[in-house]
């Protein structure tokens, strides 16, 4: 796999994080109101949040090494 295809991929996971990030925000306001399911929201919603800090740091640090 080129750099550039590699590079496109990361960039698509990215996007698709972000997008199960923001539908998972949402959720708050049209999803189940009871304090489990909220619980579950709020820990997958941090469990996103650090894979996308994660990743961007990982395309970083090979950013770096080029």
């Amino acid at each position: 796999m080129s750099d550039r295809e590699n590079e496109v991929l990361i960039d698509q996971q990215a996007n698709a994080i972000r997008i199960a990030l923001q539908r998972i925000v949402l959720l708050r306001e049209t999803g189940p109101k009871s304090a489990a399911w909220q619980r579950a929201r709020i820990k997958t919603m941090w469990r996103l949040q650090q894979q996308l800090t994660a990743d961007t740091k990982q395309h970083q640090v090979n950013d770096y090494d080029e």
